[in-house]
């Protein structure tokens, strides 16, 4: 410690009251029971009696130095001048300083960092929601599209029977997937409902496709791929699939055969026997009595069973999120660089990971609570005024202010290439807009 810091610390402590006290105990000798008009700090301090020594007018505990509360903030700021996670924190002040409640203070410090928020780690996975098992084939199927060779196809994955259905798409407008997804439905029949992201399934031509032809549509969140997690395992099969024929010089028509007539994993069932409760006849030798229909009884029983040992597995190492709620500032990750980015929970969609959020430049966006973090600071909208001949026009360098119950304070800068948002920090514009006026 330096000259100057010890003398720091020396004045501090003997303008601490709450330490001149310990001190005085600790060279006098305790009360025997501690009083009940004793501040909480005291009652810590007591318990820990037998540690307590004094050096040149300072508090220790054992070989720690005993902060005064004056000096507790800048100390806080010096454990976390590294940006280190809570733990860390906490591991290299114990080492050095301790004041009672100094674990409760370093977990606030570093929950409330701004730079910590932007560039903390992902979300764990939470606890699988598995999609209810359904009742017959076809009845509930998954939609992706899926770009393979300068190609783009539509993949149809049926949620029973794990049955995939692969079709070249011309381009991948909706009116182009609509077809598509008709002539499917031909074949097999209209799904009660249709699992698929967002583009182009949440344009309106798909809604009114989905009304007219008296089926359910859900989209998955954007980036959160497990949601419709179906459809992706049947582009993960196809892509799979194509990969290999390309290699072989052939086309992927004999492996998707092959797919359909291969038992599932853990049933014992093809997608076949599940779709059609019959094998397709491929190139490989078959009697005719394994061709022949039969009946296939507890297929859901045998599927729910499948999907609670997958729960099971991946739900070892899964953590539940908290709850957010409308009004919630948070922040949300970044998936290009991973980065926190500040938003605002907007509402909750039904099946409560879903969340509908407002980022910092007003966009409203829908995103899974894995992507969302709980945020200590405060959202800046960086709306963007544009100049009128009316009376509630201002100046360039005066910046509205939405702070406060008034409407009509004014924070004037006088550089005009300067900014401030609401919580105080400072925007300067790009240097190539400064040709422009």
């Amino acid at each position: 410690m330096s000259k100057s810091r010890l003398t720091q610390f020396k004045h501090e402590t003997d303008q601490d009251k709450e330490l001149q006290t310990v001190i005085k105990f600790v060279k006098e000798g305790w009360p025997k029971v501690a009083t009940k008009n004793w501040s909480r700090e005291l009652k810590q301090f007591y318990k820990s009696q037998s540690d307590l020594h004094t050096n040149e007018g300072l508090l220790f505990i054992n070989d720690k130095i005993v902060v005064p509360n004056y000096l507790r903030q800048q100390m806080l700021t010096l454990i976390h001048e590294g940006h280190f996670g809570m733990e860390k924190c906490k591991q290299r002040a114990r080492e050095i300083m301790y004041w009672p409640g100094i674990n409760r203070d370093i977990e606030t410090i570093v929950s409330h960092c701004e730079i910590c928020e932007k560039f903390r780690r992902s979300n764990t996975k939470e606890p699988l929601q598995p999609h209810p098992v359904p009742d017959r084939p076809f009845e509930k199927i998954g939609v992706d599209i899926m770009e393979f060779g300068n190609l783009n196809y539509l993949v149809v994955m049926d949620y029973y029977s794990k049955w995939i259905e692969v079709s070249e798409l011309v381009n991948k407008t909706a009116t182009e997937v609509i077809n598509v997804l008709k002539e499917t439905f031909s074949r097999y029949g209209i799904p009660n409902f249709v699992v698929s992201d967002n583009i182009p399934f949440n344009s309106h031509v798909y809604i009114y496709f989905a009304k007219t032809w008296d089926f359910e549509y859900k989209f998955s969140s954007p980036h959160h791929h497990q949601s419709n997690g179906q459809a992706e395992r049947g582009v993960g099969i196809v892509k799979t699939i194509m990969r290999k024929a390309k290699e072989d010089n052939k086309n992927h028509f004999v492996g998707l055969m092959e797919y359909r007539n291969t038992p599932i994993s853990g049933l014992n069932l093809s997608p076949a026997q599940l779709m059609f409760s019959r094998r397709l006849r491929t190139k490989l030798p078959v009697t005719n009595k394994l061709l022949n229909s039969e009946v296939v009884n507890n297929v859901k029983g045998l599927l729910t069973k499948r999907q609670q040992i997958q729960k099971q597995f991946h739900d070892r190492s899964a953590k539940s999120l908290s709850k957010l709620n409308p009004g919630d500032n948070v922040r949300m990750q970044n998936m290009k660089n991973k980065t926190w980015e500040p938003a605002q929970v907007i509402s909750i969609d039904k099946d409560l990971r879903s969340y509908t959020v407002k980022s910092e430049s007003g966009k409203i966006l829908k995103r899974n609570r894995k992507y969302l973090i709980k945020s200590h600071g405060e959202l800046n909208e960086m709306s963007d005024y544009s100049m009128s001949d009316n009376d509630n026009s201002m100046p360039d360098n005066v910046i509205r202010s939405t702070n406060g119950p008034s409407q009509n304070k004014c924070i004037t800068m006088n550089d005009t290439n300067v900014t401030t948002t609401r919580s105080g920090r400072i925007c300067h514009k790009p240097r190539y807009l400064n040709d422009y006026v």
